[in-house]
């Protein structure tokens, strides 16, 4: 008996220390921004649960939001050539053709060391210094993973983690279990992972530089090899017979002063080092630089310009299960391969509402293939040859804390698209339009 009022003791001063919150999301655009090519408008309603539970060395974070969107049925469309983040799951409960259905539940776990922290959960872990992440952005949906941060000495720290993906490339193998009584086939995915890690190092105060390797690789179980977060995945993978997908990168970070920052990125997606200075290299790449700047006018603005290019040939490969991708969304830079944007921002606080002008000019290309890319001739790409999409983007939004976590938000945005609904994979005969179009919002969120 004594045991028992321990244990009832103990649990009931664990859920005391857990906060439970309601999150609610609500969001109106008159002519659809730029979430899809028509001018239909968009209304999103959002309702869920946020839960935290923090102790000195234990933090849990748990969101799940559950939301209705009426403007379209398609998905798919919606975050197509955007840096919105994209959509794992959606269905059209009503099926009037008008809106869909769509969730998300996420979870981070952390456990404090002396120098680091170990983590696990369903997240979205975010690489590179840029607005536009390079490396590892929000486009795609969060993924399970675990892993760890270690702050090796003051000039030095690393970070690692494993997570699964999701290829998108169903699995046939399963077709005589998920095959109901009326025919219809519902296959899960041949499984996809990453591992990834990275190293920091400042040697001096204002400076730092950023190396960084991730493998994709498919269609079997946790590799135990790339359960080792110290050894080249470069190295590892050319031990495992050279068919899983490594990139890699580096960073350079530097601040001259408190107020202005520099940055530089290459991403490297396809390396062959004894023919980097060569006219037939396999060397695919992706570049970032940019700078912010802060206070600027007065002691709370940002600017921030930045640049981002990529190959057309980065994020895939020859073998497709390993595409630098899940739920079919690059797990880098948003615009994907054979892409470039010019991002610009300016924010500030005054009169307690967070102002912000956006405005990105970003364009993409057809998709080379791969086919002969891994031969000694290798193909001449010629850049934006063909088709090409361009959209330019000018965002003006306010937002007003009213209570605590309580936003209310507005703004007006001016979308010039070419091209519009360009399928980079999609060959000829595609049905593209120009679009130019003007769209009001505002919103409101809660714990979102």
């Amino acid at each position: 008996m004594k045991s028992l009022l321990i244990l009832i003791s103990t649990f009931s001063v664990l859920v005391a220390q857990v906060r439970f919150s309601p999150v609610i999301y609500m969001d109106y655009l008159s002519t659809g921004s730029d979430f899809q090519p028509s001018s239909n408008e968009i209304k999103i309603f959002g309702a869920g649960l946020k839960i935290v539970y923090e102790t000195e060395k234990l933090n849990i974070l748990a969101k799940f939001v559950n939301h209705r969107l009426y403007g379209t049925s398609s998905q798919n469309n919606l975050h197509n050539f955007n840096s919105h983040a994209g959509f794992s799951w959606g269905q059209d409960p009503t099926r009037t053709g008008d809106s869909f259905d769509y969730d998300f539940a996420d979870l981070d776990i952390r456990y404090k060391l002396t120098n680091g922290e170990l983590f696990y959960g369903k997240m979205n872990p975010q690489w590179g210094v840029g607005k536009s992440k390079l490396i590892i952005s929000d486009k795609s949906p969060s993924f399970p993973l675990f892993g760890f941060n270690w702050q090796v000495n003051n000039k030095v720290s690393m970070e690692y983690f494993h997570g699964e993906l999701k290829s998108s490339i169903q699995d046939e193998s399963g077709l005589n279990y998920y095959t109901d009584d009326l025919g219809k086939v519902k296959l899960s995915d041949i499984s996809r992972n990453i591992a990834a890690h990275r190293f920091i190092w400042s040697p001096v105060e204002n400076l730092s530089f950023v190396g960084t390797e991730t493998v994709i690789y498919g269609v079997r179980g946790i590799d135990s090899h790339y359960l080792i977060p110290f050894i080249p995945f470069w190295s590892l993978q050319h031990y495992l017979g050279d068919t899983d997908n490594i990139q890699m990168s580096g960073e350079l970070i530097y601040s001259p002063s408190n107020r202005l920052k520099l940055y530089a990125t290459i991403f490297m997606d396809e390396w062959a080092p004894e023919k980097t200075f060569s006219e037939d290299d396999r060397n695919w790449f992706a570049y970032q630089s940019g700078l912010t700047y802060v206070e600027l006018f007065n002691n709370s603005d940002e600017l921030r310009l930045e640049f981002t290019w990529t190959d057309s040939r980065i994020y895939h490969h020859r073998f497709e299960v390993n595409d630098y991708y899940s739920h079919g969304y690059p797990l880098g830079f948003w615009g994907g391969p054979h892409a470039e944007e010019f991002y610009f921002s300016y924010s500030l606080e005054m009169m307690n509402v967070d102002w912000s002008l956006n405005i990105s000019n970003a364009k993409r290309g057809e998709y080379t293939g791969l086919e002969i890319q891994y031969d000694n001739d290798i193909d001449d790409v010629k850049r934006f040859e063909g088709v090409v999409e361009n959209k330019l983007f000018i965002e003006l939004e306010v937002e007003k804390p009213i209570y605590e976590e309580l936003f209310v938000n507005a703004g007006i945005s001016y979308i010039n698209w070419s091209n519009a609904g360009f399928d980079p994979s999609g060959g000829d005969g595609q049905e593209l339009e120009d679009i130019s179009k003007t769209s009001f919002s505002v919103g409101l969120n809660y714990n979102y």
